[in-house]
């Protein structure tokens, strides 16, 4: 058990970011209070204090993040999306945007962005943890911090993440207290938030073993999900039934959609009169005042009470304020009237997305057909839509499923990970995940001929025969169940030579496949180099090699043969094993 310490969560997030925190003595409580920072620094009146932060920092003034930026001032913005190497859909016109104002290229790197935003919400959380405990007892507890990633997140983000929070001041040197930092995947803190939101519950008394459900994370860039199944009960113990699947289709797409009705329906005229230019043309990284505040009138008039029914009328800006009504536009007073079908226009593209990663996700689970999908849990901002959360429901409901939304559904997934920090080991209320692709390395062999293909052939003098290279041997497949409480999930036996006197420290490259079926080769199609991994044999005892001679005579050198294991948790962990003793001598640069 761990003695007294304070947990933090950190819920970076693609639009938004929450801060959770809970001092604890008992890592058997779950129940205390888990606290929420809500009192981020706004200068939008109409904005009162809210759970999350805008993950957003000035273009040209670092000190202005979130939501102290003005409107028409340009900003990083979903920043998180350009850690990943396939930078599509939104996030490539975000980059085109701001390498416009850079003669071409980013000025920073993205992980400098992000830590210099994640600065500022360190400061803040230490002004929160300075109230709340004074400084002089929060700053003599051990932190456990736990960060959300997501599930579909690549192994080269996850690392990069961990940089940027490092980068930040989540670090044992300005953090001395820090003793651990675990990774978890966003839904996976959604799943454990939820199974402490129903513990004890009519809902908890449900739960039988076998049970499944969908965890949907809805936020305001991407939409995540994976599927869960009950392997256990009292206390409720869970493993993962899918793979887990997203997308870019969240709540802002909603306010994109928003925009290319008003100028349907002003006229490109009247529209580019008041904003400049086209919708189409629009920036993602900054608006003018005056569409800025319509488009914050709309989130908040309009957007967050639709349910399906409702009719808004929205206050023109000058100078279309003071333009006769026009009954065919809808103008009346000043004001502009959106109806209800005019709304769920705008909701088409994200609802339609969701169904169909829903869908997936369904079909997945039941083609596993050791769970039973009994119901959807939606958590994540746009989940708190009521037209988002209705039209789920019905879909779910089709599908026979029940869909259930949880109290603090934007804030689960950080009050998620504060659940999990809680727990002694990080791990426990999760007892398998699926693998989310399949992970190998190459190597050569003994060249068979219609086995391998002539191109990958050489002849080793060493050997004195003809080998085969890029041969690939998969150490983990794709979906394949990942206990938490192992110590490793993959192995590879290796032979290394070294000469006399010469340096120990080799690389051994890590390639990667998210196809079904693994290719046989590392040049095949699909596969890809996920990492460099250094060994420093240095720390095995000279025991440990075997002197040997070359089949011609000629040279002697000495033999190792080791293993090299891989574990998968939220992140990639390998060990080095030679003679049945383990050693952390393999580090990883992320390809």
């Amino acid at each position: 058990m761990l003695s007294n310490r304070l947990v933090i969560g950190l819920d970076y997030g693609t639009t938004y970011t929450g801060v959770a925190f809970c001092e604890t003595s008992d890592t058997g409580v779950i129940g205390k209070d888990i606290l929420v920072v809500k009192d981020w620094p706004c200068r939008h009146t109409k904005i009162g204090t809210k759970e999350k932060v805008p993950s957003e920092i000035a273009l040209k003034d670092p000190e202005q993040w979130g939501s102290l930026i003005a409107p028409n001032v340009q900003r990083h913005m979903w920043t998180k999306l350009l850690l990943e190497h396939s930078k599509t859909g939104e996030v490539d016109k975000i980059i085109q945007e701001l390498s416009l104002e850079n003669n071409g290229c980013l000025s920073t790197k993205p992980v400098d962005i992000i830590a210099q935003y994640l600065a500022h919400v360190k400061a803040h959380l230490i002004k929160n943890l300075d109230i709340q405990y004074t400084k002089g007892l929060w700053t003599t507890l051990p932190i456990t911090l736990v960060v959300t990633v997501p599930a579909v997140w690549s192994d080269a983000a996850k690392n990069t993440t961990l940089q940027a929070i490092r980068n930040a001041g989540f670090n044992s040197t300005e953090l001395p207290q820090l003793k651990r930092t675990i990774l978890t995947t966003e839904p996976e803190a959604a799943a454990m938030y939820t199974i402490q939101s129903v513990r004890g519950g009519v809902q908890d008394e449900q739960f039988a073993i076998g049970d499944g459900f969908i965890v949907c994370d809805m936020g305001g860039g991407t939409v995540d999900l994976i599927s869960y199944r009950v392997s256990d009960l009292a206390p409720t113990t869970l493993e993962e039934a899918t793979v887990g699947s997203g997308d870019q289709c969240g709540g802002s797409f909603v306010e994109r959609g928003f925009l290319k009705w008003l100028e349907r329906r002003l006229g490109t005229a009247d529209f580019v009169l008041i904003v400049g230019e086209r919708s189409e043309d629009l920036p993602r990284t900054s608006l003018s005042t005056k569409l800025n505040r319509m488009v914050q009138d709309f989130i908040l008039e309009a957007k967050s009470c639709f349910s399906g029914i409702e009719t808004n009328f929205l206050r023109l800006p000058v100078p279309l304020s003071s333009v006769e009504d026009d009954e065919k536009r809808g103008i009346q007073d000043g004001e502009i009237k959106i109806t209800a079908d005019d709304m769920k226009e705008m909701f088409e593209f994200p609802l339609r997305r969701t169904y169909e990663l829903l869908l997936e996700q369904i079909r997945e689970a039941r083609r596993a057909h050791n769970v039973e999908l009994k119901s959807v849990f939606m958590v994540g901002g746009f989940s708190e839509s009521p037209y988002m959360y209705e039209k789920i429901k019905a879909f779910a409901e089709a599908e026979g499923l029940q869909a259930i939304r949880p109290a603090h559904a934007w804030s689960a997934i950080v009050r998620g990970a504060a659940v999990k920090g809680l727990e002694g080991d990080g791990r426990a209320p999760i007892k398998n995940r699926k693998c989310r692709r399949s992970y190998g390395t190459d190597y050569d062999t003994q060249f068979i001929p219609g086995v391998h293909k002539e191109a990958d052939s050489y002849f080793s003098r060493h050997e004195q025969a003809k080998r085969a290279l890029h041969q690939m041997e998969w150490l983990l497949e794709k979906g394949q169940d990942l206990a938490a409480n192992a110590e490793f999930h993959g192995d590879h036996e290796f032979y290394q030579r070294f000469k006399q006197g010469g340096s120990r420290v080799r690389s051994l490259k890590l390639f990667a496949t998210d196809f079904d079926k693994a290719p046989r080769r590392s040049k095949d199609r699909g596969v890809y180099h996920v990492a460099t991994l250094n060994i420093d044999f240095n720390v095995v005892p000279q025991s440990a090699f075997r002197l040997c001679v070359s089949p011609d005579g000629s040279t002697s050198y000495y033999r190792l043969d080791f293993k090299v294991e891989i574990s998968v948790q939220s992140s990639l962990e390998f060990s080095l094993l030679v003679n049945g003793v383990r050693y952390g001598a393999v580090t990883a640069d992320y390809a």
